[in-house]
């Protein structure tokens, strides 16, 4: 199942470090229509609810550097960049987190810059560990 290889994530996301900063964690998530959704297209018609719900559905990597999470979509099977956020890490985000059996998922709450996505365990090598790091780190710098 797993989306991408952890030398390429790396290097996408090395490219957008500053000098001196040094990524700690990374992993691959998605963010899917919603449920109701997802069942009204699927009841239409099997095939185009697919490929409609494909479409739909948003790529991330994020990577959890020195002092900022960077939230990166992308798409297709060399990890093109879409789009790129970011979050400093050093003062409070507000953030929700949880960790279940087979997803870890990741909500900030920034008005600007909103960002949602669960990560699933098998999603990449060891993307349970990087992902559950991140969400530890982020729910420490959870906004009061």
């Amino acid at each position: 199942m797993a989306r991408y290889k952890d030398e390429l994530v790396t290097g996408v996301l090395g490219q957008q470090l500053h000098p001196g900063e040094q990524l700690y964690h990374w992993a691959y998530g998605v963010k899917q229509p919603n449920i109701g959704l997802i069942i009204l297209l699927f009841a239409l018609a099997i095939l185009p609810g697919a490929i409609a719900v494909a479409l739909l559905t948003k790529e991330y990597i994020i990577g959890l550097t020195s002092y900022r999470l960077l939230v990166l979509q992308v798409s297709g099977g060399k990890a093109t960049i879409k789009q790129i956020t970011e979050y400093d890490m050093r003062g409070p985000l507000p953030v929700r987190t949880s960790m279940g059996a087979l997803f870890t998922h990741i909500k900030i709450n920034d008005p600007q810059r909103p960002f949602a996505a669960k990560f699933h365990r098998m999603g990449m090598s060891h993307n349970r560990e990087h992902s559950q790091a991140i969400a530890a780190a982020l729910e420490q710098r959870r906004a009061a």
